[in-house]
């Protein structure tokens, strides 16, 4: 029996894509291992669209390389296959390599044991895979495949390919068997969430996609990586209609100053008013952005401009992010690009700011009850999240409590006191 040591690297939807690689070598009766030692394929699920995420990619592998003893092999999927191809061979180490959502490449290199696999083309998205779930009580679920955005600064187009949504049947299919299996979150996925279904021309929506999967037996839907120009009036109003859908919408505006978003390549809205739209629509929504800073040709003033935005709009959770300089991308030869210096200064500006904002917003929930979805256990605190948090990247609600609290199950609390980002309660 073979044994497989996995390392999955990135966003959500590279995790989905690593879940359907256990799975696929579950069912060839590969073993799953978390001691390197004992592996005989060490496979890393790599992302590699900006620079820090290939610097990532490359040093576990290197990390794995140095761990390797005779007879192991070290397989290269994902993202970083992607872009550079069989370059990463080249790695010290590396035996195979295999693209992105192509997991039957990854099965077919450790069945056969060859040192060389091609780099194969994108797949379809018309069949539907198993899945070994890691992350209950909840699970992401992918919607569509590809971006057709291309923002200026972004490799997604080019790694990932063009926007590829999945039938609405086979959704909800797999679906169903993740609400078999007990979970109780379901989150959905793309590199565009709203863009879901333009490419199929045959009526397909999201707000339609969410009224199916809103009649299955999930506690909550939440939805991710909302793109602002996709907003719909039908989506909002399916939000504000259906109790399951979580009132919290994840949506990277990157900038507000019309001349940097115009070299971003993104329309160029009046996004303060399309906040405002969203709030008036969902009563109570909670939103989450990101925001990009040191674009080519960012100034002082562009930037408080931005800055007096986000003072204004109070977003609940939001993240800032410098930019990355990517060979390839059109915005790589722009002229005005920003010293980092100026960007990690700007950033921290930014992060100052919305840590003031959320610790205010917070304060505001001490005393009041709230629900939560139960996640496990942190030292003498059971820790939760509501839903106006999402998993990994927002705040944690620590529970101190002399009960025993269920993985999985909802529960009561009332919110004693808060922090910056995370909340104190009792049951």
């Amino acid at each position: 029996m073979k044994k497989i040591f996995l390392v999955s690297l990135g966003c959500p939807k590279n995790l989905v894509d690593s879940e359907t690689l256990l799975a696929l070598l579950g069912e060839k009766s590969c073993a799953l291992t978390d001691a390197v030692e004992e592996a005989d394929f060490l496979i890393v699920n790599t992302c590699g669209f900006l620079r820090d995420a290939v610097l990532e990619s490359k040093e576990t592998i290197r990390n794995l390389a140095r761990q390797k003893r005779r007879g192991q092999k070290i397989i290269v999927c994902g993202c970083l296959v992607q872009r550079y191809g069989k370059k990463v061979l080249d790695i010290s180490g590396v035996d195979a390599i295999a693209g992105v959502g192509t997991p039957e490449s990854v099965v077919s290199a450790v069945e056969t044991g060859r040192t060389e696999y091609p780099l194969p083309g994108r797949r379809s998205v018309g069949r539907n895979y198993p899945r070994l779930v890691s992350t209950y009580p909840y699970a992401y679920i992918k919607i569509s495949e590809g971006c057709e955005n291309f923002c200026s600064y972004c490799l997604i187009p080019e790694i990932r390919g063009p926007l590829a949504s999945r039938r609405m049947q086979d959704i909800c299919e797999e679906a169903r068997c993740l609400e078999k299996m007990g979970i109780r979150e379901l989150i959905l996925v793309a590199q565009d969430t709203a863009g879901y279904g333009k490419d199929l021309r045959d009526g397909t929506t999201l707000d339609r996609l969410l009224k199916r999967l809103a009649g299955l037996n999930f506690h909550w839907l939440r939805l991710m990586y909302l793109h602002p120009a996709h907003l719909t009036e039908k989506l909002l109003e399916r939000i504000a209609a259906e109790p399951k859908i979580c009132r919290y919408l994840d949506i990277p505006l990157q900038h507000v100053h019309p001349d940097i978003l115009k070299k971003m390549n993104r329309p160029v809205l009046d996004y303060g008013r399309i906040v405002d739209r969203i709030r008036a629509a969902v009563p109570g929504i909670r939103l989450r952005t990101t925001f990009m800073v040191g674009f080519p040709g960012e100034t002082d003033m562009h930037f408080r401009i931005m800055e007096d935005f986000v003072r204004e709009k109070e977003f609940d959770r939001l993240g800032v992010f410098r930019y990355s300089r990517e060979e390839g991308t059109p915005a790589y030869s722009m002229p005005g690009q920003v010293p980092e210096k100026a960007k990690m200064e700007r950033e921290r500006m930014l992060m100052e700011l919305q840590r003031k904002i959320s610790r205010r917003k917070l304060k505001k929930l001490r005393g009041t009850e709230m629900e939560i979805l139960v996640e496990g256990r942190k030292g003498k605190y059971f820790t939760g999240r509501t839903e106006f948090d999402a998993p990994d990247i927002d705040g944690i609600v620590y529970v101190k409590t002399t009960k025993r609290l269920k993985t999985g199950d909802f529960r009561r609390v009332k919110i004693t006191s808060s922090d910056d980002y995370d909340l104190f309660a009792e049951i």
